[in-house]
This record gives C-alpha cells, structure tokens and sequence, in this order.
C-alpha cells in the first residue's frame, strides 16, 4: 500500500486480524513486518501488550488486597483503561509521521479493555500508522475479538492472515 501523509485517523491503522489458533505463527513473524517496514524506509516501533496487564497491576497500591478478591478488578476496569491508553500515547509521542507502532498482544486485553475504546482513544494521536494484531474475526467492517459475540464496526484497514502470513 502507498505510504500516504494526509489520510484520516482510521486510515493510518491497520489491524492484522487471524484466528486465534495462529498466534504464535503471527508473534513468530512480526520480525518479517518489521524487517519490510525497515527496508520501505520507516521507522519500527512494538508494544507487546500480553505482559501489560500483569506490569501494571503488579505495580498498583491495591494489588494485594486484589490477589484476595480478584473480583474487585472489575471496579478497576475504567482505570485499567485508562493506563493502557496513557502508555500507548506515550509510545506514539516517539513515533513519527513515518513510523509504524506495532500493537502486539491484544488479546491479552480480553476482559479488561476494549479495543474499540482503545483505537477511539488513540487514533487521533497516531503520527504514522497503528498495526494492530488481533485475534478473532472481520467481517463486512465487523470486528470480534477472540471472537466474541460484541464486535465494533471500526474503519481501519483490515489485512487478512491470509494474505500476510
């Protein structure tokens, strides 16, 4: 795709969308994204978000009162978001207009954030272009993560596994 500077927010995503049971081909083959990314003349950047959750709430004033009562974390939801967005904003303050942040590790997010929140929250703020990789479903605009029965119709640009990997 032709690298174009004045395209709208959704534009300037792109979300990898595979089935789940292709995570580790996909995690295994970011370096090939990455190493495209490179060779065209752009700028990588990568945020795994499996091990954000378990970073962030590891380091919160409520965490041991939470290891007795996990079902308190749902009370957190609102300012797990939050966090999530702030150090995703903070990643692409570094990025520049030619730069790709990679988002790897949605799916970790089940449960705690939403996606759609998420890219709501940030797309404004992405200086380059967001992949994000996801697994679960695309269908005619519909998004599903891990296949779940909510799903949000965002306007990014889809890239079918079978087309990348």
């Amino acid at each position: 795709m032709p690298w174009a500077h004045d395209v709208s927010p959704a534009g300037r995503i792109w979300v990898l969308w595979y089935d789940k049971s292709l995570q580790r081909r996909v995690k295994g083959r970011l370096g090939e994204f990455e190493h495209a990314t490179l060779n065209a003349g752009h700028g990588w950047h990568q945020l795994d978000l499996a091990p954000w959750f378990g970073q962030w709430i590891a380091q919160h004033e409520l965490f041991d009162a939470l290891v007795e009562q996990p079902k308190e974390i749902r009370g957190l939801l609102p300012e797990i978001e939050d966090a999530l967005v702030s150090e995703v904003k903070k990643l692409l303050s570094t990025c520049t207009s030619s730069d790709v942040l990679a988002l790897d590790g949605c799916g970790a997010l089940f449960g705690l954030a939403r996606i759609s929140n998420l890219i709501g929250k940030i797309a404004d703020s992405v200086p380059g272009r967001l992949l994000m990789t996801f697994p679960g479903k695309h269908s005619a605009g519909v998004y599903r993560l891990l296949d779940a029965r909510d799903g949000w119709n965002y306007h990014a640009i889809p890239i079918p596994a079978d087309n990348a990997l």
